[in-house]
């Protein structure tokens, strides 16, 4: 038995996890609760820390960039090469459906919620606050880069830089929002949990498909 044709356990509990986080980080800041208070507090000692160290601040909108659309682009076209390279047909449709349809999702939670932004009056803070477009973006997009090129990547050294450089891709785009005060705090953890659990759903579904075609 494969990896890909163990048991789904792990994944469904990880999906509801991530689920149960996103629910737990919506209704929270809905209600005003113990989260609106730390987004605060977040806020404030960004605004200080971007007025005192204003070159980690550019630096760190510098790293931004992973999570504009040509990069983000530029990065599924890669993975879709790869597979296609590899004669990987599965997977292929499945990258699609995760980062097209994902970024579907996206626009309906942010209007449902209308969260405003930390500091509307600024030129890049356009739209709904909760959850961090880039930073959802950014997940599904490196995420889904690790995950199907990880079979692929014959070396141990390439899957342990293929999972470092997209941790650190993901990572730095939400800090980034942070450091911009273009977002809550609240805004990149939920985009984490939204992502993730869209994610695993789709690969939950891929796995059964490799499953039944016995790939």
């Amino acid at each position: 038995m494969t990896p890909r044709e163990k048991s789904l356990t792990p994944l469904i509990f990880l999906f509801l996890l991530s689920l149960f986080i996103f629910e737990i980080i919506a209704w929270d800041w809905w209600r005003h609760g113990p989260s609106a208070q730390m987004d605060a507090i977040i806020l404030r000692l960004t605004e200080k820390l971007v007025t005192a160290h204003p070159g980690f601040a550019q630096l760190l909108s510098l790293a931004g960039i992973l999570g504009k659309s040509f990069c983000l682009v530029a990065a599924v076209i890669f993975t879709g090469v790869v597979l296609a390279r590899k004669k990987d047909w599965l997977a292929l449709p499945f990258l699609l459906i995760i980062v097209v349809l994902g970024s579907l999702l996206l626009d309906p939670v942010k209007d449902w919620f209308q969260r405003p932004r930390p500091l509307p009056h600024l030129p890049a803070a356009r739209g709904f606050s909760f959850p961090s477009g880039n930073t959802y973006y950014s997940f599904l997009v490196y995420g889904s880069l690790v995950y199907f090129l990880w079979p692929h990547a014959s070396k141990w050294w390439r899957k342990f830089f293929l999972f470092l450089g997209a941790l650190a891709a993901v990572a730095l785009v939400g800090l980034s929002r942070l450091a911009g005060c273009l977002h809550w705090l609240t805004d990149i953890l939920g985009a984490y949990a939204l992502a993730s659990s869209w994610m695993l759903l789709n690969i939950m579904v891929y796995r059964k498909f490799r499953q039944k075609l016995r790939i």
